[in-house]
């Protein structure tokens, strides 16, 4: 929808219901949350905009043309930006980013970094520095940008509040030098903000905002090659081979090299498979980054996450790696391969009278593209896809998967691992099945290598890293005590003493508050510590923010215990991870509770999945318990939401006095989840168990 910026004017100020419903219904974003934004904020730029010298110019809301885009949306990115000024600039095409804040930044103070800012008690990311990063993606993902070499600028306009002083203060004056805010005063509305927009805008040029609007994601080589480098040489450990994780490494570039070779305009897919601790994720970074540097590969090359706890942390890792914000644009989340269904053009289609079925998914497709739909990443847009953690791509046609929901994934859509290969030249699949814990965790190796050969590309042999052993002091035969552990009915689990620890240490503590001290003595060395646990409480804090603040009885965990013949409660909440973002629990960067305390919260499988450390405490719970001869899952202490369909099927089973299928399934869950758990730590594991017959079993195995 195009409009002049007259046009918007009157929209905004005399119609701005209609002008949200439009909004709304481009973007399908109908929180409450944004509609309230967008009705308090775009009056504000309309009366900026009113007498800037822009009424050229158009505004944009939502899809192809224009030269103002109203929310555009970040080429195969979740992030959208509020607005793009689009026109000719000095020379060249030019776009101004404006990312609007209808904040109260009464009492707001400078941040501890240049891109935090102390906004309502807590350090957030600087809207400057947020206009950064859209800027910087641009340049470095966006196809006609990149193009036509066009020149990108950006700068922050708050909509609500007159008081933005500490927003330019040290450390921040850098930062706002290049990407300026602009507060809600008469003067910035009046003269600042259009100033700064006519100095970068010079007339219109509707071929250009048009070039822009229909633009694909697309990597700057420059600057692929450059974090690939960067990669290659960085001294972060999730980026460091060692021994048989160099050979795997080998191994998988020398059947890329044959089938190069030998199917150069081919498709092709490889699974690599390896069991916790093998080195896959690492392994799969100098892949990317090796691949990267490959001048027989050209075209886009992407680093693939199948959580939101991987992408957040993979994407911090590749910038830190290279200190370039745009890296982190090189991580694609698996649910950017969708192809354009979502949950309104299937109500839509619905409401029609139209049969839309997940088990007729690809009919779905075919209806889509026959609308003109074009995938965010169309059908070999990619040269290379390198997937992480792959046992965690969803497959809604899996036995007893429909019905399960999927977080980011429109079910109707198919397989993400079929839309991947679908968009990739070369996929890459690292992954262990043993590991896919959740419901909707659905995609077998078989599965994979199946839509390949729908595809016709070329199934490259399997790849196993079995036997390799990274995490846990290298101690392949810990791993393998872990296996036998989990094994029911089978008297005689080997003592882990007597197993060959190979410097690998575990062992049990007496309550919650020893666990934390034994972590704390190994931080004090200067080593790396969390605290780890199934779901075995409920999340009492997930809507408390920050929960480290919450009252004990408002905690996840409240464990009584005996300290020195009184009586002593331990709390902790679950890990924090405020928009998604992961990192926070994960790496604990400077400004986090985590930084401060790197015990100041307790992770989950889910956020520790794919990541290691010297040392975990694990609070054994019980939800997963020993009696007589065999694990069993207590199903009132099982609170992970992810798998509730399992869940429900186990609760039938024994109100039924059975242990059936859905009990055994519920059981395996857990075990992968423990798994999961106790092959994080890198040197040594701290158990407290609360179950009295677990730990005597565990007491058991452990020689204690």
């Amino acid at each position: 929808m195009l409009f002049t910026i007259r046009e918007f004017e009157r929209l905004a100020t005399r119609d701005i219901d209609t002008l949200v419903g439009r909004l709304q219904r481009e973007t399908g974003r109908f929180g409450d949350d944004e509609k309230y934004a967008w009705t308090e904020s775009l009056p504000c730029v309309a009366a900026s905009l009113k007498d800037s010298d822009l009424g050229g110019f158009h505004i944009k809301l939502g899809g192809s043309d224009g030269s103002l885009s109203l929310e555009y949306r970040l080429p195969a990115s979740s992030s959208w930006s509020d607005l793009v000024l689009l026109g000719a600039g000095h020379g060249k095409p030019s776009a101004v980013v404006v990312e609007l804040k209808h904040w109260s930044t009464s009492g707001d103070l400078p941040g501890v970094r240049s891109g935090l800012i102390r906004h309502n008690g807590q350090q957030v990311l600087h809207p400057s520095e947020q206009v950064r990063g859209y800027v910087e993606y641009f340049r470095a993902f966006h196809s006609a940008v990149i193009d036509k070499s066009a020149d990108i600028s950006g700068c922050v306009l708050f909509t609500n509040s007159k008081q933005v002083e500490a927003y330019g203060l040290e450390p921040h004056v850098r930062l706002v030098r290049d990407f300026p805010y602009f507060s809600a005063s008469p003067q910035d509305l009046g003269e600042r903000f259009p100033a700064f927009l006519r100095s970068k805008l010079r007339k219109p040029d509707e071929a250009w905002a048009r070039e822009f609007e229909n633009g694909v994601y697309q990597q700057d080589r420059g600057l692929v090659q450059n974090v690939a480098r960067l990669l290659a040489g960085s001294a972060l450990p999730q980026f460091v081979l060692v021994d048989g994780q160099r050979q795997g490494l080998q191994l998988v570039l020398a059947e890329v090299d044959k089938l190069l070779c030998a199917a150069p305009d081919k498709k092709v897919v490889m699974v690599v498979e390896g069991p916790p601790g093998s080195g896959k994720s690492v392994l799969g970074a100098r892949l990317w980054a090796e691949l990267a540097l490959d001048e027989r590969i050209t075209g886009n090359i992407a680093f693939v996450t199948t959580s939101g706890s991987q992408k957040s942390n993979w994407m911090n890792l590749f910038m830190q790696a290279t200190d370039q914000i745009a890296a982190k644009g090189l991580v694609l989340p698996a649910n950017k391969f969708n192809p354009g269904l979502t949950p309104l053009w299937i109500k839509k289609h619905r409401e029609a009278g139209k049969e839309i079925e997940i088990s007729k998914w690809k009919q779905n497709l075919q209806v889509l593209a026959a609308q003109g739909g074009i995938p965010a990443l169309p059908d070999n847009h990619l040269a290379v896809s390198i997937v992480d953690e792959a046992h965690a791509l969803i497959d809604p046609t899996a036995p007893g998967a429909e019905g399960v929901p999927q977080s980011g994934w429109t079910m109707h859509a198919g397989p993400q691992a079929w839309h991947i290969i679908r968009a990739s030249r070369l996929s890459v699949f690292l992954m262990d099945s043993r590991q896919s814990f959740r419901d909707n965790e659905t995609t077998l190796p078989e599965s994979i290598e199946g839509w390949a050969r729908e595809w016709g590309a070329e199934v490259a042999p399997r790849v196993s890293l079995e036997g390799a052993q990274f995490r846990c002091a290298g101690s392949k035969e810990y791993v393998e005590w872990i296996q036998e552990l989990f094994k029911s009915g089978q008297p005689g689990t080997p003592r882990w003493k007597t197993s060959g620890r190979r410097g690998f240490s575990i062992e049990l503590v007496g309550d919650p508050f020893d666990l934390e001290a034994r972590l704390q003595s190994h931080l004090a060395e200067g080593r790396t510590a969390r605290l780890l646990a199934t779901y075995g409480r409920e999340w009492r804090t997930k809507n408390i923010n920050p929960p480290h603040l919450a009252p004990p009885q408002l905690m996840d965990f409240r464990i009584p215990c005996e300290r020195e013949g009184k009586p002593a409660l331990w709390v902790k909440p679950w890990n924090f991870a405020p928009d998604m973002d992961y990192t926070l629990w994960v790496q604990a960067p400077a400004g986090s509770a985590m930084h401060a305390n790197p015990l100041a919260e307790v992770g989950c499988p889910y956020v520790a999945r794919g990541f290691d450390f010297d040392y975990v405490g694990l609070l054994w719970l019980n939800d997963l318990v020993w009696r007589t001869d065999r694990w069993v899952p207590e199903i009132g202490n099982i609170h992970e939401t992810a798998i509730k369909r399992t869940l429900g099927r186990a609760q039938k089973e024994r109100f039924a006095g059975r242990f059936g299928a859905a009990s055994k399934e519920l059981l395996e869950r857990l075990i992968r989840a423990y798994r999961i758990l106790l092959t994080r730590p890198l040197r040594g594991a701290y158990v407290w168990c609360e179950d009295a017959e677990t730990r005597r079993k565990l007491e058991e195995v452990l020689g204690h």
